[in-house]
């Protein structure tokens, strides 16, 4: 999903890319999700998936009632949910973009106890990342992500990438810098300063990330993109 927004704090335009997901009650027992991931994704390869836990909270992996892996290499896609008891029972789902890293939960979503048929489930709560402030040499961006995501100890970080979103980002290609996210709040900022090769250049565009987890080396994992922001220096 896309969204043009424009920030008071710096007057500059700002497109924001973020996982959709929404979902549908088609019996009492039965649900069905769509999602559409960030462009360039590929959601069987880097290992997307669905969780859905009884009740209303989000708890481990393992502890999920059912889970399934993405098998489509399109980044929109969708799946179901069976023999559910939707007229007693309340569900919560989980969307998560590393099933090797159960914590890479992106974005959640509501099944309410007593939920018609066809009914379309409550609005998901998503994963996005905005542009708060910006300088020749520094930056400060807000973070929104699901009340479960406990951004510091589940390894939530922010990247800063010269030009606009591509595929290759999942890669950690034409990155400038990184920041980790140091509370567990679910919203919250992350500065960026002293940013490396002289600053940002008047005119040109940048992409901010915000991601999830770190690989063997402690480094952010490029393969777990959950949001961005794309924009222009004024």
């Amino acid at each position: 999903m896309s969204n043009t927004i424009a920030q008071a704090t710096s007057s500059t335009t700002q497109t924001q890319l973020e996982i959709e997901l929404n979902g549908k009650v088609q019996t009492g027992t039965m649900i069905s999700l769509n999602f559409n991931a960030l462009q360039g994704a590929n959601p069987k390869a880097l290992g997307y998936f669905v969780a859905i836990w009884q009740g209303n909270q989000i708890m481990s992996y393992k502890e999920a009632l059912h889970t399934q892996l993405i098998t489509t290499s399109d980044r929109a896609g969708s799946v179901t949910f069976e023999n559910l008891s939707i007229a007693n029972l309340d569900y919560i789902i989980g969307f998560g973009v590393n099933n090797e890293d159960g914590t890479t939960i992106c974005a959640t979503m509501m099944v309410p106890k007593g939920s018609p048929q066809f009914s379309e489930l409550p609005e998901a709560q998503l994963s996005s990342v905005t542009l708060q402030y910006q300088s020749s040499d520094s930056l400060i961006t807000s973070f929104v992500t699901p009340a479960y995501n406990l951004a510091k100890t589940n390894q939530n970080w922010i990247a800063l990438f010269k030009g606009g979103f591509t595929a290759n980002m999942y890669k950690g290609a034409n990155v400038i810098c990184t920041a980790m996210v140091e509370d567990n709040s679910n919203t919250g900022a992350v500065a960026m300063n002293n940013i490396p090769g002289g600053g940002m250049v008047r005119f040109q565009e940048y992409t901010i990330v915000y991601g999830m987890g770190t690989d063997a080396s402690g480094n952010p994992n490029y393969s777990n993109l959950i949001s961005a922001t794309q924009f222009k220096v004024p």
